[in-house]
């Protein structure tokens, strides 16, 4: 072998390059495609941390810190106790929502900005959902709104499926993303209005709701469109109301400013 040879076989490279992806952030990214590919379900029980670290030959602490981040972005949640364990969530809009909440304790987003959004985004959602909701999604609206109608005394229930109501439709769209949004928005708005519970305005949103699931049934894109803005400009009014007369209490990490227009 003249010298030449030998000097290019010594550059050949013995060992593949490091990923240089720190370990839980490969043990984390395993996990996501494991949940993604196989589709799994949410309450799925992955398998235990002592589990998984034996499996892929890491230390419990690296696991520990992949779970954490999955968590973080919303695809698991753990439970402690003879029933806890790694289960699956699909809480993918949390992420968003951070955002939003540091944003809002930072004064940078108000209560304006939110209600612009719905307003922009809810008709396009339910005119999706009139065209391509399958009969799986317009059974659980029905249920939802079946159920509400046998606690129509009870304002929180009342107040738990008209909100349900609205994410409901977004994932009757057939778009993830809109779906998203929504429950991200929701979240917000549910904070900052958590204390505000009117049994009369529940009742009659409600009534809406039936208005708007009977449009979507006849496939009427139009009517849900203009009856979707009603119920936004109807939502947004009594939350000014409801803030301009000092009820609203915010937690202490809340400093979303209040001001909405009408």
């Amino acid at each position: 072998m003249d010298f030449e040879k030998e000097k290019n076989l010594a550059t050949i490279p013995t060992f593949q390059p490091l990923d240089k992806k720190r370990y839980f952030e490969q043990v984390a990214q395993l996990i996501r495609e494991k949940i993604l590919r196989e589709g799994l379900q949410e309450g799925f029980r992955l398998p235990s941390e002592v589990q998984i670290a034996n499996e892929l030959n890491v230390s419990r602490s690296v696991v520990r810190e992949a779970l954490r981040i999955l968590d973080v972005m919303g695809y698991i949640h753990a439970k402690k106790g003879p029933q806890g364990g790694i289960f699956v969530s699909s809480h993918y809009h949390k992420p968003i929502s951070d955002s939003f909440r540091s944003l809002a304790a930072s004064g940078q987003v108000t209560v304006d900005h939110l209600f612009d959004v719905r307003m922009q985004i809810e008709p396009f959602i339910i005119e999706e959902a009139t065209i391509h909701a399958k009969n799986d999604d317009i059974n659980k609206i029905a249920i939802l709104l079946e159920n509400a109608a046998l606690h129509m005394d009870d304002a929180a229930q009342l107040k738990r499926a008209n909100i349900d109501f609205h994410l409901l439709l977004a994932e009757a769209s057939g778009n993830p993303v809109l779906s998203i949004l929504m429950k991200s928005l929701t979240d917000i708005l549910m904070e900052i209005a958590y204390t505000f519970l009117d049994h009369d305005f529940e009742k009659r949103l409600f009534g809406i709701h039936k208005k708007i699931f009977r449009a979507i049934t006849e496939k009427k894109t139009k009517e849900v469109s203009k009856l979707i803005k009603a119920d936004i400009l109807f939502v947004r009014k009594n939350l000014k109301n409801y803030v301009e007369r000092g009820d609203i209490h915010l937690q202490p990490e809340q400093t979303l400013k209040g001001s909405t227009r009408v």
